[in-house]
């Protein structure tokens, strides 16, 4: 595949000490949303492409379809079928122009596979973007971020689009039917946005947009974090009897809306970066991202030197919500010293370490996840 330049909105030219915010255009979520499909698609195109799944596609293209229909819209398909890796969007670019016609709508729908996937071949056909998660599972549907992995599921970039997706449609009735594991994940991912902007911003910093740090984007952190903390366990336990009351509705607006606000306009800092070291073993390799990422958060604290009594806290809540508190419980299995080795090494190749307190080696990450395999068996009762 030709290469397409990363390209960055005229703000990325920005130095941390400009304000700087960025948004999705249009964000929608409730029971039966996906109803929204076909007038959004229709204001933005005309030949729409739905990029997804085998699995995903049988459960909302017929919805996409009739809704598109009802707007004199029809619907081409491409098949996800791995990690997003180049020759994957080749192919499925290749497939979408071969009828053709140029599609000038991509919906991109699923986890976080269907929806870079969908991203990255939006970009390269410049057409408009409509982002459909089937789970809560992360925080990249409201981003205009994905990444790309190798044939061997190694990260290989963070790449950008020009703009923010023009909508993202959150039916919540297709979301609460999802496993429930995806909704912890997604937890685990929307916790860090908090803790990660505030490193981010005493660095001194840029966001995703390459500006500095607002009183909004601070505010949506604290309520993200507020909402998980009130509303996590209600919001699990609505999802697991399929229902999609207030609790769990505020929830899911908090993992998704919320905590990729958050994320684009405070930044990343360490629990991100722990995914460039967790990827480099079998077994934490194969958690999901936002099971990775709770765990980095936790690393992070004992970074940051917090006290006995906050970390015994923030154990706890993890376990509560179904989040690893330790190397032991993201693996599965005990790791030996030789794992913690491994993940420092990995984790000293991220962009993000710039972004904390203090200069990090090694050796501080190596000792950082030794001691929270100790606290976390002491809080273990």
């Amino acid at each position: 595949m030709t290469q397409t330049p990363n390209p960055m909105p005229a703000e990325m030219a920005c130095a941390p000490h400009v304000r700087t915010f960025g948004a999705l255009h249009r964000y929608y979520q409730g029971p039966g949303a996906i109803a929204l499909a076909g007038p959004v698609a229709a204001g933005l195109g005309r030949e729409p492409l739905l990029v997804a799944d085998a699995l995903v596609a049988r459960l909302i293209r017929p919805s996409i379809e009739e809704s598109l229909r009802l707007h004199g819209l029809g619907l081409a398909w491409g098949e996800v079928t791995g990690d997003v890796t180049h020759p994957m969007i080749e192919r499925l670019v290749a497939a979408a122009l071969a009828n053709g016609r140029r599609p000038d709508v991509v919906l991109a729908a699923g986890g976080g596979k269907g929806v870079d996937s969908g991203k990255a071949v939006a970009r390269e056909l410049g057409a408009r973007l409509i982002v459909l998660p089937t789970s809560a599972s992360n925080d990249g549907p409201c981003s205009k971020a994905f990444v790309f992995y190798d044939e061997c599921h190694r990260m290989l970039s963070v790449e950008h689009l020009c703009r923010s997706p023009d909508a993202v449609i959150v039916d919540t009735q297709i979301v609460a039917k999802a496993p429930p594991a995806l909704l912890v994940s997604g937890i685990g991912d929307a916790l860090c946005k908090l803790y990660e902007g505030r490193q981010v911003r005493m660095a001194g910093g840029a966001n995703l947009f390459g500006g500095g740090h607002t009183v909004a984007s601070e505010q949506i952190a604290l309520a993200c974090e507020r909402v998980i903390r009130q509303d996590a366990a209600a919001g699990l336990a609505a999802a697991a009897g399929g229902n999609t009351d207030a609790s769990f509705e505020r929830l899911v607006e908090s993992l998704v809306l919320l905590s990729g606000l958050a994320f684009e306009n405070s930044g990343l800092s360490i629990a991100h970066s722990m995914t460039r070291g967790l990827t480099r073993l079998r077994h934490s390799a194969a958690a999901l991202h936002g099971q990775q990422v709770g765990y980095g958060l936790l690393v992070q604290f004992v970074l940051e030197r917090r006290s006995h009594s906050f970390m015994e806290e923030q154990i706890r809540f993890h376990r509560s919500v179904g989040l690893a508190a330790s190397l032991h419980e993201l693996c599965g299995q005990a790791p030996d010293h030789s794992d913690f080795t491994a993940i420092a090494e990995g984790v000293m190749t991220s962009p993000h370490l710039s972004h904390f307190e203090r200069p990090l080696t090694a050796a501080d990450f190596e000792a950082a996840m030794l001691h929270l395999e100790e606290l976390s068996h002491h809080f273990n009762d």
